[in-house]
């Protein structure tokens, strides 16, 4: 089971490409905090990018990712007045774009990716502020710089279809972006290294692909190819909480998808995701969601209508 896949699933990944422009100096855009993961990629020129923890300046080949939505500018120069961001993308979708003249500086692809934030799981919990890959760095990965080059080509043109294309272009562009952050900081701490630690990954999997098994402590450590003691002290460690609690809640964020979308009975979700009793799911259900599974479906169902 691939378990980065399954969870891009569950937070239901989408993108949105905004435009690919050129930007004549002077120029600034201002990008407000919000819900949607901004990314930006320098085609050509460069530009300076600021946020509260980033000072930057970004080179032509550059991608930069704002996963948590955090705010952000850029500008051709620290001293340029800078536009709502809003009204930049507008101005360039409506055919008049703000920034227009001789002296081109930048060129840039701009858009956003959108992940269920409520989704409970360490991936959302361990998303960085900024993911910033160079151009030499994506040149050394060729997926990445294939997939970059896919959507500049796409963004230029106005065929039928061409929206469709790149929205789906820029969710496996978003893919291959964790892909190289996971490479780069796959070391440390959080939910990406334990992606990259071939032991607790193999547990992970096991977990993903097998919800409903009766998992034991013994029996992930020996999925993952070690001590009871040691398995148990890495999986928390990396993944900040233990194997058998990360189960019970890997459970419940499956149960809640079940509930809002499956036709079938509380007992035969409960079924799916590893309780042969309904009492016994009802009661896991209640104290990690808070309320019981009929609740939670009876608002959920109305909610998706």
């Amino acid at each position: 089971m691939d378990v980065l896949s399954d969870v891009l699933r569950s937070v239901k990944l989408t993108s949105v490409v905004y435009f690919k422009s050129d930007f004549s100096a002077p120029w600034g855009m201002e990008v407000s905090s919000g819900e949607f993961a901004q990314f930006h990629m320098v085609i050509r020129g460069h530009c300076v990018l600021k946020s509260d923890e980033t000072n930057i300046v970004l080179n032509a080949g550059d991608i930069v990712v704002f996963p948590l939505g955090t705010a952000h500018w850029l500008a051709d120069e620290t001293s340029s007045q800078r536009s709502n961001g809003r009204d930049v993308v507008h101005a360039i979708q409506s055919g008049r774009p703000m920034f227009r003249g001789e002296r081109v500086s930048a060129t840039l692809v701009c858009g956003h990716f959108e992940l269920d934030r409520g989704f409970d799981h360490p991936f959302i919990e361990n998303l960085p502020t900024l993911i910033h890959i160079r151009d030499n760095e994506k040149r050394e990965l060729s997926w990445l710089e294939s997939i970059s080059n896919l959507i500049i080509r796409e963004a230029d043109q106005e065929k039928p279809g061409s929206d469709l294309i790149t929205s789906k272009l820029g969710e496996i562009f978003f893919i291959h972006i964790l892909r190289a952050y996971i490479l780069q900081h796959g070391k440390g701490q959080g939910f990406f290294a334990a992606l990259r630690d071939s032991r607790i990954a193999k547990a992970l999997s096991a977990i993903h692909a097998q919800p409903d098994k009766n998992w034991t402590l013994a029996d992930l450590s020996k999925v993952a190819g070690i001590s009871r003691t040691g398995f148990s002290t890495q999986f928390k460690t990396l993944v900040g909480q233990t194997p058998l609690n990360y189960l019970t809640r890997w459970r419940m964020l499956m149960a809640c998808e079940h509930l809002a979308i499956s036709p079938g009975s509380v007992g035969e979700v409960g079924d799916r995701v590893g309780y042969q009793s309904e009492a016994a799911f009802n009661r896991a259900f209640k104290k990690y969601i808070g309320q019981t599974p009929l609740k939670y479906r009876q608002q959920a169902q109305r909610y998706h209508v």
